[in-house]
């Protein structure tokens, strides 16, 4: 995967996120724009201890070392040669679509030991992917070829998890969920929104192993389990961090001077250097190579806004006198992008439900300015050309989050009956342990009790229309 092609990439990050919740569960059945995933539940009570069943490594089964090194080792070309098989895509979407009960086991060639390698990086208690050096160098334009594997790591974990399911090994089975949110928080710590993207698809695979594990008859209560997740599982920060450099890359130099007031000139030659990346980025309608020089003309028509955005910073007139237009313009673009997304980091730190109308708005200002003849390539082209897509990214997270908090309902649920020996008619019956918020509105999920079944509903947020990406619903059909 290239850095290059970032836009295109996080939206196919963020449409595979989509494509898992839907294909890989057998329980989940299209309801209009509704998932609805079902569930057969019986009356379970908290395990004791209350964490002997943990979905995240303990601390006192870690071990010293970086995770990264392991997953890498997990790419042995001997254990990767299962997936030359010309009909493995078709038969992992079999292996993780059909029936529990209808699996062939014997059809599966995973290696175990990629797995056990799997399982054994996952414990480790740091995981650095050393990218960061690299993303100095070569900016957007920086491979990140491993990305795909780690996907294909967590889509081997999650179908050998049915296959222990079907056998009823159930340890077995919670620890192929354990290393595959392990993996999925390990890959959030990469230093780019890909990575954090990539980390979130891999976790939401897991999810529907943790509903078929619900509903085995063996199953224990997960609420604390899952309550103990690292929260946020996929934490965005440092990839938005890492972002950042590659402005530094792609301007060298003038982020410094912005904020040092120290404005030197740099030469006509290095900064046209700049100009064939940023034709490749350009994804507009318009698919017509301009030369380069022409390109540079057309910028120079917008130097009176450069000028009044740059003095407005602080930066003086005489500095501007030293620099080429060129200069000038390229500069104002990197304080565009500078307030945009530091703007996208602040919103981060605040809680989603109450942070998302100024994401939503931010989003509405990096869109593509309007071009004209005078001015083709209006400030702010490059800056809206280099920024993600900000409120598809940033709403990422709080949806897997969702997922977790309606798991942690369901047992919360199981783990009342089992108290009550009857089961709750509403949300306010559960007493037992908390019941957390929806993370991705603020406010509660729906419930609804009608004889043998509940329904929990992740509500369509205010303002929304009902997608398949902004709500769904779990069908519980109650076994006593």
């Amino acid at each position: 995967m290239h850095l290059l092609f970032r836009t295109s990439c996080l939206f196919s990050c963020l449409l595979f996120v989509t494509v898992v919740n839907a294909q890989v569960a057998p329980e989940v059945q299209p309801n209009a724009n509704t998932p609805v995933y079902k569930l057969k539940i019986k009356p379970k009570a908290e395990p004791s201890p209350a964490l002997r069943y943990t979905l995240y490594p303990e601390v006192r089964t870690q071990v010293n070392g970086n995770a990264a090194q392991g997953y890498y080792r997990a790419f042995s070309p001997d254990w990767m040669s299962y997936r030359n098989d010309k009909e493995y895509s078709k038969k992992y979407e079999k292996w993780l679509s059909v029936p529990l009960k209808e699996l062939d086991e014997k059809e599966i060639n995973i290696p175990q030991g990629m797995l056990t390698q799997l399982h054994d990086s996952a414990l480790k208690n740091y995981c650095d992917w050393d990218m960061l050096a690299k993303l100095r160098k070569d900016g957007i334009s920086m491979l990140l070829p491993d990305l795909q594997g780690m996907r294909e790591f967590s889509r081997a974990l999650s179908i050998d998890c049915r296959v222990q399911l079907k056998k009823g090994e159930i340890d077995k089975a919670l620890a192929d969920i354990r290393t595959g949110l392990t993996l999925s928080h390990h890959l959030g710590e990469g230093p780019t929104l890909i990575q954090g993207l990539v980390a979130v698809a891999a976790g939401t695979m897991m999810f529907p192993r943790i509903d078929e594990l619900i509903s085995h008859e063996k199953a224990p209560n997960l609420y604390w389990a899952l309550t103990t997740l690292p929260q946020p599982l996929v934490d965005f920060r440092t990839g938005l961090g890492g972002e950042v450099l590659m402005i530094d890359n792609l301007f060298p130099g003038m982020r410094d001077m912005l904020y040092s007031g120290k404005v030197t000139p740099i030469t006509q030659e290095e900064m046209m250097k700049v100009f064939p990346l940023l034709e490749q980025l350009n994804v507009s309608d318009n698919k017509s190579s301009l030369k380069q020089m022409l390109v540079q003309a057309a910028l120079v028509l917008n130097i009176e806004a450069a000028k009044k955005a740059l003095l407005e910073h602080g930066i003086t007139e005489p500095m501007l006198t030293n620099i080429t237009p060129l200069q000038i313009i390229f500069m104002a673009e990197v304080l565009l992008y500078d307030k945009t997304y530091q703007n996208m980091i602040k919103w981060n730190s605040i809680p989603y439900p109450v942070a998302r109308k100024r994401i939503k708005e931010l989003d509405a200002t990096i869109k593509k300015p309007e071009t004209s003849v005078l001015s083709p390539f209006p400030l702010g082209t490059f800056s809206a050309m280099i920024l993600p897509a900000v409120s598809r990214v940033m709403e990422a997270g709080p949806k897997m989050e969702r997922r977790i908090a309606a798991l942690r309902i369901i047992e919360a649920i199981r783990m009342q009956a089992a108290f009550d020996k009857a089961w709750p008619d509403s949300l306010e019956k559960i007493t037992i342990v908390p019941v957390p918020a929806d993370p991705f509105t603020g406010g509660a999920f729906a419930f609804k009790k009608e004889g043998k079944k509940i329904t929990i509903t992740a509500k369509v947020p205010e303002g929304e229309k009902p997608s398949t990406n902004n709500n769904f619903t779990y069908e519980l059909e109650l076994e006593d």
